[in-house]
């Protein structure tokens, strides 16, 4: 999806355009960003983008907090129909490092889905890092893994075992790049990586492990627990975990995402005449919106981020 401003074509998280804006750097967001020269973004998501691009302005243009992860943006523009707000993905809640994502009116609002079904009510991040919390210390004497993304949700679990727990977790090299980034741009964090002797010191006793979300299996951490000769359990960390049945011993609602209500709530701070919802189904949000009079439309499908969740995943059964 483009917008017109000033009669060039800027992309909304694509690169088929004049000129991208990339809200964030997760990998289902780049869609041929990354061959772009020229971008509209912050410069942690180039950082952790790992992008060459360099950074572009345009009159017109304000980049806000976008809540989601860090370098995450959201683009409000004086388009050629008008001013529009697009959000890409966001958070309106406070999390542990990260502020709630900044409202500003516009006509029209471009607003991700992700969780666009009144089925999906998250906790508080802070309730749910004390949840985690009390898990991970009721099983002390034992092999821990948390199911992850590298980018965002990992980081947020490094911080929360850091600073509700005291513990230094052991993550994967693939994550370390992007927590390399975090601690760059000022957010301490304190881990030990797979390999190094760091790591093995560590994993001689009792340890947490953020892993990717296909290892957080009651059979990974079954043989994982034969290995080490303890005792392990796995959990699995997303949004996801109150619609889907998950083959983890346990799961936490933690999401760097908006949930229905609080879609709804942004959307009446930005008091637009015309939504559209993109990355995800927004049939409910559209039903509710109507009957208060806006227009609403529906563009985008289900974000390829969650897919690899669903490999973990089943459906729970219908009661």
């Amino acid at each position: 999806m483009n917008l017109p401003i000033r009669g060039k074509a800027i992309g909304l998280d694509c690169g088929n355009c004049d000129l991208p804006f990339l809200s964030h750097a997760h990998g289902d967001h780049l869609n041929g960003v990354k061959k772009s020269t020229h971008i509209i973004a912050s410069k942690e998501t180039i950082e952790l983008a790992s992008l060459s691009a360099s950074l572009s302005t345009r009159p017109g243009i304000q980049l806000l907090d976008a809540g989601h992860i860090l370098g995450s943006r959201q683009l409000w523009a004086e388009t050629d129909g008008g001013s529009a707000l697009y959000t890409g993905d966001f958070r309106l809640k406070e999390g542990i490092f990260s502020k709630g994502a900044e409202p500003k009116e516009a006509e029209k609002l471009i607003i991700e889905c992700t969780y666009g079904d009144p089925s999906f009510s998250f906790p508080s991040p802070e309730e749910t890092y004390s949840e985690i919390a009390k898990w991970v210390n009721s099983h002390n004497d034992s092999i821990l893994l948390l199911g992850a993304y590298n980018l965002g949700k990992t980081q947020e679990l490094i911080k929360t075992l850091n600073e509700y727990c005291k513990i230094t977790p052991v993550v994967t090299p693939h994550s370390e790049h992007f927590n390399r980034v975090y601690e760059k741009n000022g957010i301490k964090l304190d881990r030990v990586v797979v390999g190094t002797e760091e790591a093995e010191e560590v994993m001689r006793g009792p340890f947490v492990s953020i892993v990717p979300p296909k290892l957080a299996r009651k059979t990974f951490a079954s043989k994982l627990g034969s290995a080490f000769s303890r005792k392990a359990y796995s959990a699995f960390v997303s949004g996801w975990v109150l619609r889907y049945r998950h083959s983890a011993h346990e799961g936490f609602p933690l999401s760097d995402h908006a949930d229905f209500a609080d879609i709804l709530e942004y959307v009446e701070q930005v008091n637009p005449k015309e939504v559209t919802f993109v990355h995800g189904d927004g049939a409910h949000l559209a039903r509710v919106l109507s009957k208060k009079g806006i227009r609403t439309s529906l563009s985008g499908a289900l974000p390829a981020q969650t897919l690899p969740e669903m490999e973990i995943l089943a459906p729970e059964a219908k009661s």
